[in-house]
């Protein structure tokens, strides 16, 4: 059974399970990410890159499909560095 963790997305506290990616938990929460090859039920590849997130901590962008949510997790969907 999935644990519960709480993570931020711009700014905003949401609340996620930990076998979510950050779009799932994005859109789960009401968040939109935009996502060209995410299909729901497939598994994700990241191929588009349309969904890059900034995370705290982290000195790259991301792909919110296939990267994990985790708990305490800040992310940016939209920065300067997007």
């Amino acid at each position: 059974m999935p644990r519960r963790i709480s993570m931020r997305i711009d700014g905003e506290m949401i609340n996620a399970a930990d076998d979510q990616s950050i779009l799932q938990a994005a859109r789960a929460s009401g968040k939109y990410i935009p996502a060209l090859c995410y299909m729901e039920g497939l598994s994700p590849v990241g191929a588009c890159r349309l969904c890059v997130v900034e995370v705290s901590g982290v000195n790259r962008i991301l792909p919110a499909c296939t990267t994990p949510a985790q708990d305490r997790m800040s992310v940016t969907t939209n920065s300067k560095m997007l």
